[in-house]
């Protein structure tokens, strides 16, 4: 069932319910009711990828220069119509919402799930056309499984994915499905306290290229630091290590709580898990585990149990194949299913 709620700022922004589902309707109508409130912040919670998720208090007018500079990016107008399969407790559903009141446009939400596009209601309202798309990677992973998902793509004019690192593998195949289509697809960079995000990279690139009003530095550990003058909090420092093209584009490398100092060689796991990518096709990821002689050294962490194939032995060949002598595991341990934020970023244990 599909119903429409119009709210009056404008004559065309109005949001659209594809399911009746109660959470998520909830969920859209406390947002909705607080940005109209009489008070200049929006509460939005984090999503816990680096610790306990916690509450924070988001400027409207931040809200607001973030929504007009994604409009601006993506030629939004009224006649734009948006779709959002991601919770609006979290800020990239809250900023979907926000984006088409300053389009002053149309917005569908249906209930977040990783088969979303496979409901009737969501798949009638695609195949009319979509202007803007947001959503996680396990979403497009799991679309990208489906028979007809090149036909689900060409109906999407941009198509933002954020949350968590796109696999190299999903990325080069939607590369592959769109190549002839008019179908633009971003990673995006960015978090809560920056009101979503400040940075996009379109597949097949390798740089995060700056919104409007945002620059770059990084401090002395090679972390960016986002300078944003038209936003409250001006500077924010990340613990994001990129490497900086200029003061508008980066490429990212991974975090710093992360970075294996092993012998005093410093390994970012992100980047040997990009490699692993070409040739491992089960959930894995690498950690530094302490050791007396180097530090910490690089673990490959791999979900299954003690008897799940390939082997250790097989695994460790595998990896020779692309990784280099200092970038090869040193243990392997076997654990039971990855913990995941809702957003679908993995939590590493």
């Amino acid at each position: 069932m599909v119903s429409i709620l119009t709210l009056t700022k404008t004559d065309m922004f109005r949001v659209i319910y594809l399911d009746e589902d109660p959470e998520y309707r909830r969920e859209a109508g406390v947002y909705l009711a607080s940005r109209s409130a009489a008070t200049d912040f929006v509460i939005a919670h984090t999503s816990g990828s680096t610790g306990k998720p916690k509450e924070i208090r988001l400027p409207k007018r931040d809200i607001e220069r973030s929504a007009q500079a994604t409009v601006r990016r993506f030629n939004l107008t009224d006649k734009s119509r948006m779709l959002c399969p991601l919770s609006t407790g979290y800020i990239a559903g809250k900023m979907m919402i926000e984006r088409a009141v300053e389009a002053d446009c149309e917005i569908a939400l249906c209930k977040p799930s990783n088969r979303f596009w496979a409901d009737p209601a969501v798949a009638g309202y695609i195949s009319s056309g979509v202007s803007l798309l947001a959503i996680v990677p396990s979403q497009i992973q799991t679309l990208l499984s489906y028979p007809d998902a090149r036909q689900i793509l060409s109906r999407i004019e941009h198509i933002i994915i954020g949350g968590a690192p796109l696999d190299t593998r999903c990325e080069q195949r939607l590369i592959e499905l769109t190549a002839d289509l008019h179908t633009k697809i971003f990673a995006t960079y960015g978090m809560t306290e920056t009101c979503s995000h400040i940075a996009l990279r379109k597949i097949g690139r390798e740089y995060f290229m700056a919104m409007p009003g945002v620059t770059f530095l990084t401090d002395k550990r090679g972390c960016l630091n986002i300078i944003a003058p038209e936003y409250s909090f001006g500077s924010l420092q990340t613990n994001d290590m990129v490497s900086l093209s200029n003061d508008s584009s980066f490429i990212w490398r991974g975090r710093y709580d992360n970075v294996i100092n092993s012998g005093g060689i410093k390994l970012f796991p992100e980047e040997i898990e990009r490699k692993l990518a070409d040739i491992l096709t089960i959930p894995y990821y690498i950690k530094g585990e302490p050791d007396p002689l180097w530090g910490r050294v690089v673990t490959l962490v791999i979900e299954g149990d003690a008897d799940s194939k390939p082997t250790d032995d097989e695994l460790m060949s595998m990896c020779r194949e692309v990784l280099t002598a200092v970038e090869m595991p040193k243990r392997i341990i076997r654990r039971g299913a990855f913990d995941l934020t809702s957003s679908g970023k993995l939590i590493r244990r």
